[in-house]
């Protein structure tokens, strides 16, 4: 095995926490009318799947491969240690020791190692790659990978992908089969990539629960530059600035109600894939921090001369706001919720699963909107379409459950 490859496993395995608040209406949504399989053993459109970098994401990726083709042969490439737990847990069926000859028999390729890696293997398993093979990666930072795949893949067998999603964990022992239901994959094709390969592909990762779009590298970089590096950034340099910098405010820190919790949240994500994506997409993040810091520079100078100024600013970002559709739930579809409110007390929440469970209803996601400490909290529960929002409200009265409002969705999406 090459220097490269080693660095590229030493690494360790890649790990995928971004989120997307709302995407640019031009994106085409691939997924949307095709039908959903589940635990079928209908053939796989890539009958032998390579995985390099069998993590996290590569793991989850491969045990959702198993659990929803029955034919399907998943290979995995990583450090042998790596590879047995991966065998023991079934995210593979089979151990790879050649990277080189596993790239020459695969129909597909996932690279899910570290984004810092990513290149070093496409250069590495390019001339083993058959013509008829397609080759995909896992970064959340697409320009550079595409541009150097480009000149790696001149057929155009090669799609860029993000799937944006993650846990708490990393490694082959976090891998869990559901990890890309409902979640959002973001498929960038090379120019000439040929439209049926694209379809195939979009298909493929449907099929395993995620929500595709196509989405041009560009605009994927520049989007989430905005809606997720820089609302990263932003919640630790509040949490800087209150717990730190503020004289007053960091000794009092448990007066930060819910608001300022929220915003906050993801201060705690630890620095460690956020080092590889600060680095790939720096040009981008700057440019998100400038219009940023033109927006807090304009607040400030309302304050000084006249606060009252900022009722535009208010009413402008409130309507902005309102129109990223509330039961989406990134989804790519709006969702039909209902709330509900539970007594603080162990076993409310079960039973209202339970009753659904009963009802044979499927819950699509669940928000926690208020909690009050020794009295109870009001929960939002969403539903994949209005009979089943009704269906539930039902099921719910039955078991003596009270429902804080009827059901509501989110507003239609555009474009």
């Amino acid at each position: 095995m090459s220097s490269v490859l080693d660095f590229a496993i030493q690494s360790g395995i890649c790990r995928l926490t971004s989120e997307v608040s709302s995407l640019p209406t031009s994106i085409f949504v691939l997924s949307s009318r095709i039908p959903m399989a589940r635990h079928t053993s209908s053939p796989s459109p890539f009958p032998s799947v390579l995985i390099v970098g069998v993590g996290l994401i590569g793991g989850s990726f491969g045990l959702a491969l198993r659990r929803t083709f029955r034919d399907v042969h998943v290979v995995g490439f990583d450090r042998p240690s790596v590879l047995r737990k991966a065998l023991a847990l079934g995210a593979i069926n089979h151990m790879a020791h050649d990277l080189h000859a596993a790239v020459g028999i695969a129909d597909l390729v996932v690279v899910a190692v570290p984004s810092k890696a990513i290149r070093q293997v496409l250069s590495s398993i390019a001339p083993h790659v058959p013509s008829t093979t397609l080759v995909t990666d896992t970064g959340s930072v697409k320009q550079a990978i595409l541009a150097h795949a480009e000149r790696l893949f001149p057929r155009g067998n090669f799609i860029g992908g993000h799937p944006m999603t993650g846990a708490e964990r990393s490694g082959i022992t976090a891998a869990q089969p559901l990890l890309f239901e409902n979640a959002l994959y973001v498929l960038s094709p090379l120019a000439n990539t040929p439209g049926r390969t694209m379809r195939k592909c979009a298909t493929f990762f449907h099929r395993l629960g995620a929500r595709v779009v196509q989405m041009d590298a560009a605009r994927h970089d520049a989007a989430v530059a905005a809606v997720s590096h820089l609302p990263q950034l932003a919640a630790v340099a509040l949490m800087r600035t209150a717990g730190w910098r503020h004289p007053v405010a960091r000794k009092y820190l448990a007066l930060g109600a819910g608001g300022f919790r929220d915003m906050t949240r993801i201060a705690s994500s630890p620095f460690g894939m956020w080092g590889d994506i600060l680095e790939e997409n720096r040009r981008e993040i700057r440019s998100a921090l400038r219009l940023y810091r033109m927006e807090l520079e304009q607040i400030d100078r309302a304050l000084r001369h006249a606060p009252r100024r900022l009722r535009h600013t208010f009413d402008e970002a409130r309507s902005i706001r309102s129109q990223i559709p509330a039961g989406m739930k990134g989804f790519l579809h709006t969702l039909t919720g209902i709330q509900v409110f539970l007594e603080d007390k162990p076993g409310t929440l079960l039973a209202v699963i339970r009753a659904l469970s009963r009802a044979r209803i499927n819950i699509k996601d669940i928000e926690l909107i208020k909690v009050r400490e020794g009295l109870g909290g009001t929960f939002r529960l969403w539903f994949e379409s209005a009979a089943d929002a009704r269906r539930a409200s039902a099921a719910l009265r039955k078991a003596n459950i009270i429902l804080s409002s009827g059901a509501s969705r989110g507003p239609a999406r555009r474009g």
